[in-house]
């Protein structure tokens, strides 16, 4: 097997999301935390391997890959079991549907909410960018909501890497303290389901 190394930080809902799916797998690796606070992932060093900058990156057998759907792409591939991808053509398209979704303008907007809420130095906070970042946050929840009316998972199928992106980010909105609307019965059912699966605690690991 080759061996892996994954740079991530703890919080970001993009490691969190490989770590969860390495967790899924049973896959180990070693892990070397970043500190971005302290520029380490702009360091020469680190851009030799992620030219953008971002986290997290894996090593396979000291080649690169960034990009966490590029990252859990391979793992699937390279880790078949369990399959984090369905059997059905249609089915995997949703699944990448949902996921590229939840990493895209769900994300944004927890975005930012973090800037113009906690981040920024109280001038430059933009308040009507928070208001509606905050309305596409409770779209965004109510769009997940009817996803999952019926279902154990967000598609058909059986878990998939669209249920670890919205795990990931439902935790990113909970630090910026938002909660779930109640009235979302099935996304509240499901979090809580997600929560307590054996791999959840990687998203602190």
């Amino acid at each position: 097997m080759p061996k892996l190394v994954l740079y991530h930080t703890i919080q970001s809902p993009f490691a969190r999301k490989v770590r969860i799916a390495m967790a899924e797998k049973k896959i180990t690796c070693e892990k070397i935390p970043l500190d971005l606070t302290k520029g380490e992932n702009r360091t020469p060093e680190y851009l030799r391997l992620n030219p953008h900058g971002h986290v997290p990156t894996l090593l396979v057998d000291s080649i690169p890959i960034y990009e966490s759907t590029a990252i859990v792409e391979y793992l699937n591939e390279a880790y078949p079991e369990p399959a984090l991808l369905p059997r059905s053509a249609l089915e995997r398209a949703r699944v990448r549907m949902i996921e590229e979704t939840i990493d895209g303008s769900f994300i944004a907007a927890l975005r930012t909410v973090l800037l113009n809420v906690f981040r920024l130095p109280e001038p430059e906070r933009n308040p009507k960018a928070a208001r509606e970042a905050r309305a596409q946050i409770e779209w965004h929840n109510a769009w997940l909501d009817r996803e999952l009316a019926g279902r154990e998972f967000v598609v058909n199928g059986g878990l998939s890497i669209a249920d670890i992106a919205g795990l990931c980010t439902l935790e990113f909105q909970k630090r910026l303290e938002i909660g779930i609307d109640p009235r979302h019965r099935d996304l509240v059912t499901w979090y809580e389901r997600m929560k307590s699966r054996p791999s959840a605690k990687a998203l602190m690991e």
